[in-house]
């Protein structure tokens, strides 16, 4: 187990608990008379069925998977020690054909820069809003998750031209490592964003 699986196992043990004692002890609060909302009335828990969902598809799962995705996919293909070593060691310490697959994966990201940037300030410049402003719009909502996409993109590009994945089931592996790596960071995150919304809907921030 990684240092990072370790942190975020904690991080896990840490938000099981909170979730196990907080029922508890909203419960003692209206007991004891105090305005918090009650997890195991059967408002609370017509409050819990209708809000559960919301944790699988929240802000934070739109960080956090796009991060593991990136993780997984640098490692995975390699080209995350590739770079290093060009960065430590230079050139040379890299054979041909990993230098020539580094090469192809940079103007590979050089194009999906420029083709992002032509859709925001081409001639009919779709990615803008309607107004014709950058901010807010599409470009801005969705700009990390298609830069994390043209990394990992790029990573299987390197993977395959490397030759340090061989065969296409394990160069596509590159695409999901990240899902398998860091796991259990993706259940923090589901479990973060539901028990912040518990904490508000005890405390009367979260309305029905």
């Amino acid at each position: 187990m990684g240092r990072g699986e370790r942190w975020g196992t904690t991080v896990l043990s840490v938000l099981l608990s909170v979730h196990l004692l907080l029922p508890a002890l909203a419960w003692l609060g209206t007991a004891s008379g105090l305005p918090w909302g009650n997890l195991l009335s059967g408002e609370g828990i017509r409050w819990y069925f209708l809000h559960i969902a919301e944790s699988f598809h929240s802000p934070l799962m739109g960080v956090v998977v796009p991060l593991a995705l990136l993780s997984g996919a640098l490692e995975r293909s390699g080209l995350s020690d590739a770079g290093r070593a060009w960065t430590y060691k230079g050139a040379r310490s890299l054979t041909y054909r990993q230098r020539k697959a580094c090469l192809v994966a940079a103007l590979f990201l050089l194009f999906y820069v420029a083709c992002l940037l032509f859709l925001l300030c081409g001639p009919r410049a779709i990615l803008r809003s309607v107004t014709g402003e950058v901010y807010p719009s599409p470009f801005v909502s969705g700009i990390f998750q298609n830069v994390v996409a043209g990394f990992v993109l790029a990573s299987f590009i390197y993977a395959a031209l490397s030759n340090h994945l061989r065969g296409w089931q394990e160069a596509l592996s590159v695409l999901y490592w990240g899902i398998r790596r860091h796991a259990v960071w993706l259940l923090d995150a589901v479990l973060a964003f539901h028990l912040y919304n518990v904490v508000f809907y005890v405390w009367g921030g979260v309305p029905e």
